[in-house]
């Protein structure tokens, strides 16, 4: 096998390593539910890590090191997230100390161009610069609900509220002939034979007192959330306003070009 692939081979199973290990009071239930709307002007820092990296194994393996470090440019250590009247701005930090700063805003995501500088327009479901998880949410969090809670535990010394998500299981149907059937995707604990030996999905943690996220864990990564304590208002640059405003005028012309009077 060529050493590269094999690297990735390793990477990928420790991809889907066991989440944090913590063991839920379940007697105690939330005080109110939780909502993953972001309030107006808030800001807040998101750190990014890999699962070894919590569990202190980073280093261990120097070729494996090395080959990440290829993608050191691509890869997000932090987000510094701002919120305001409709408008999220993302500076994204990468391993290799360079950042980048896009918009979520009118349904649609906006940049400029890390090598030419130009305004560039995308649907924010397939930008070539990596996810985007909403505005004014936490859309990463949009599954957190009672029906994957299963306790309350401390999580670096924070007593949070937690949600889990379980891989679902396989069901095999009476008739042989007939192919299994997989239950929903994120299935509850309470929807499972045996939850102890099910694969976790992913793992929320939620501040007890503020009802406000502080861990977000996944089979591929783990997200660290810190609220900033002051906002600085922000805008959208000049250029992407004017990009943002031309594509709205074309749209609107394109429409009424081919409006058909009954």
């Amino acid at each position: 096998m060529n050493k590269e692939v094999l690297i990735l081979a390793l990477f990928a199973s420790t991809c889907f390593a066991q989440q944090t290990d913590v063991q839920p009071d379940p007697t105690e239930r939330p005080s109110k539910p939780f909502s993953n709307v972001i309030p107006e002007r808030t800001a807040w820092v998101v750190k990014v890590i890999k699962p070894w990296e919590l569990r202190g194994e980073k280093g261990k393996d120097p070729a494996q090191d090395a080959y990440l470090s290829k993608f050191a440019g691509t890869t997000v250590k932090s987000i510094d997230n701002a919120y305001a009247s409709g408008v999220r701005r993302e500076v994204l930090h990468y391993a290799d100390d360079s950042k980048f700063t896009r918009y979520v805003a009118m349904g649609q995501l906006l940049y400029e161009d890390r090598q030419s500088g130009e305004p560039v327009i995308e649907d924010p479901a397939q930008s070539a610069t990596g996810p985007t998880w909403g505005v004014n949410r936490f859309g990463e969090l949009a599954w957190v609900s009672d029906k994957y809670y299963i306790g309350v535990a401390s999580y670096q010394g924070r007593a949070c509220y937690v949600y889990r998500q379980f891989s679902p299981e396989v069901v095999l149907p009476q008739d042989p002939n007939a192919d299994p059937q997989e239950s929903p995707p994120g299935a509850a604990a309470n929807e499972l034979k045996d939850p102890k030996s099910a694969r976790i999905l992913a793992t929320a943690f939620i501040d007890k007192e503020t009802m406000q996220p502080v861990a977000y864990e996944t089979i591929y990564e783990v997200w660290l959330y810190k609220k900033r304590d002051s906002f600085q208002a922000f805008g959208l640059p000049g250029p992407l306003q004017d990009a943002a405003r031309k594509q709205a005028e074309a749209v609107a012309k394109m429409k009424q070009k081919y409006n058909i009077r009954q």
